[in-house]
């Protein structure tokens, strides 16, 4: 009924209609750019089948056949076990080392490129972000700011045969995330986003290690 009414006017004032109606979502939003009722629809559906909800994550890599240097590629994943494949959806990245160690340990035409350790810690602080902002727009929290940065501290002996990998036992202490989480925060708010924080499936994996620290500070 309400689109039979609204198609009765001309089109230049219904497009100013639903840039008012935007508008108003927007300012309704926790968070800028989610929708909270759409996030508590898509809860009442996996409620009632989580199985056709289950998330099938991979990546690969592909060795270039010189040096440290490899093709990191995702793209394919699925959805209750249904796998799901785009052409638009082809991601790759060059992954390797840096430089100053490759030249170091012998690599011939060594060139800086992602490391791995440093796309795991990507990868975790990527997904806490998401857990807490997902979190603050289902509780809402008006989140105006987050950073997380994590940090670890590696030994590089084990990984090219100067000791053997029972080592990092003693020299990988810790995996430190540190969150800076910024607004007008009451203490029920700062809660929320601790409790995002545990939600990242990444932290989670990071956690059983037993080596992660968490720290959270306000502005």
């Amino acid at each position: 009924m309400r689109g039979v009414i609204a198609n009765a006017f001309p089109r230049g004032f219904r497009e100013k209609i639903g840039k008012v109606e935007n508008m108003a979502k927007v300012a309704t939003m926790s968070v800028q750019g989610i929708d909270a009722g759409q996030l508590e629809r898509f809860n009442e559906q996996y409620a009632s089948s989580p199985s056709n909800f289950e998330l099938g994550i991979e990546s690969r890599t592909i060795w270039e056949q010189k040096g440290l240097g490899n093709l990191g590629k995702v793209g394919r994943w699925t959805l209750g076990g249904q796998p799901i494949e785009k052409p638009t959806r082809d991601f790759s990245v060059q992954m390797g080392s840096w430089k100053e160690v490759g030249d170091a340990i012998g690599v011939e035409g060594a060139d800086d490129r992602i490391e791995p350790v440093e796309a795991a810690l990507l990868g975790l602080s990527s997904c806490v972000t998401e857990a807490i902002v997902l979190n603050c727009a289902r509780t809402g929290v008006k989140l105006e700011g987050l950073e997380v940065k994590a940090h670890a501290d590696v030994d590089p002996g084990p990984i090219v045969g100067a000791k053997d990998p029972s080592d990092w036992d003693n020299t990988l202490k810790r995996i430190t995330v540190d969150i800076t989480a910024r607004g007008d925060l009451s203490a029920e708010d700062r809660r929320m986003i601790e409790d995002g924080a545990t939600r990242s499936p990444v932290r989670y994996v990071f956690n059983k290690s037993g080596l992660l620290k968490t720290n959270f500070r306000y502005e």
